[in-house]
């Protein structure tokens, strides 16, 4: 059966949170739901009400000299570029020498 909370009690269970969070860093929500024997879906519905903003999740620390993203694909794309290149100038100089050899042996007959 449905229970009606009156403003009085809805209040102190935001301040509760509020204070929980501040002390604590998160978890006041379940918190109060076990202290006050609340929903934590009411609850939630009582801090959206009350304009209670949610913490937001810090993004995971990136480890040092690593590049993410788009700089590591332009990296890796940089070396793949390079490495053709490189390639290309060994083939290049091995098609000189065959055409020398060409040349010479067109120069025998």
């Amino acid at each position: 059966m449905a229970v009606r909370y009156d403003q009085k009690t809805k209040d102190e269970v935001v301040a509760f949170i509020q204070k929980y969070n501040a002390d604590n860093g998160r978890g006041g929500q379940s918190a109060a739901a076990e202290k006050y024997k609340i929903s934590p879906i009411t609850i939630a519905n009582w801090l959206k009400k009350a304009g209670v903003k949610k913490g937001k999740k810090k993004a995971p620390a990136k480890k040092p000299g690593r590049k993410g993203g788009r700089a590591r694909k332009a990296a890796v794309a940089s070396s793949s570029v390079a490495g053709v290149l490189q390639r290309m100038a060994a083939i290049q100089v091995e098609i000189d020498a065959l055409q020398e050899e060409f040349d010479q042996l067109k120069g025998q007959l």
